[in-house]
């Protein structure tokens, strides 16, 4: 729907609920209507005028908070000068003398901070940098076993292979494949990619039986944006027969989200060792 602003006159589209309320463009144009109109300070009309208790200007404040506070402010800032100059401060607490550890100088501090070593932070970090130098000194010197960058390391935590960065030990072993294929720690035999001749057909009609609709989550192909995965219940690698493997009672609809899932744990291809050879044995 569309109206004119109360103080421009310029069109502006609003809701059809905030017909009534909706009366201006923008909130410069109300502080200019309400000034021309003299209802900028309709808002204090249910207050009370009051003198503020620290520099005794006048303020406009409810009654409600007239009855609750004995004290009213203008802002905070005279709610804090009020409560340190006028009002009796609270206790002082006992403050004790103490030598600095790393200039020698004396300093005062609390007696809850008894404990205290430096007088600042400029004498801790310089207490913090010596110590470094001194743990750096007991490293031992290695070289990385990718780039060959020499760089300190702890004795205690020097290993057979020894890596600079993160980066060089990702490329390390990649290159050396010392965590994939046979020598991965799920390694089942490698990735079957050719389930059988009647892979595709088995596949089409699980989808199908399904409803093309996911059978773990709910979620339909057309919401979700892509076929369905067909999982085999029982994984295709410890059947010896793809007639077996693709049952359709051995087949359930997917996502790929929810696929991944189920292949985890133990539930992993890699956890099942026992050979199915029958049906029965799916069902």
């Amino acid at each position: 729907m569309e109206k004119k602003c109360l103080n421009c006159s310029v069109i502006i589209k609003v809701k059809p609920s905030h017909y009534d309320r909706k009366k201006y463009c923008s909130r410069k144009c109300k502080g200019e209507y309400q000034t021309k109109q003299g209802t900028f300070n309709q808002h204090l009309s249910t207050k009370q005028e009051v003198f503020c208790s620290y520099c005794k200007s006048k303020i406009y404040r409810k009654k409600c908070h007239i009855e609750k506070f004995t004290d009213l402010f203008c802002n905070r800032t005279w709610n804090t000068l009020f409560k340190q100059e006028v009002k009796k401060p609270g206790p002082k607490r006992e403050r004790i003398s103490l030598i600095c550890q790393e200039c020698q100088n004396p300093f005062e501090v609390v007696k809850s901070r008894k404990d205290a070593k430096y007088c600042g932070k400029n004498c801790l970090g310089a207490a913090n940098g010596r110590r470094a130098k001194e743990k750096l000194s007991k490293q031992v010197m290695v070289s990385c076993s990718y780039c060959e960058k020499t760089f300190y390391k702890k004795p205690s935590v020097v290993k057979t292979l020894n890596f600079c960065t993160i980066e060089c030990m990702g490329s390390y072993y990649s290159k050396n494949q010392l965590f994939s294929g046979e020598n991965s720690g799920t390694w089942s035999g490698g990735k079957i990619s050719y389930y059988g001749p009647n892979w595709l057909s088995q596949r089409r009609i699980a989808r199908k039986r399904d409803e093309h609709t996911c059978q773990r989550c709910g979620i339909p192909e057309i919401e979700y944006g892509q076929e369905l995965s067909v999982h085999h219940i029982i994984p295709f690698s410890t059947i010896d027969d793809y007639i077996i493997a693709n049952e359709l009672s051995n087949l359930i609809s997917v996502c790929e989200p929810c696929h991944r899932i189920i292949h985890s744990g133990e539930n992993h291809p890699s956890k099942f060792k026992q050979k199915v050879k029958s049906v029965d044995d799916i069902v």
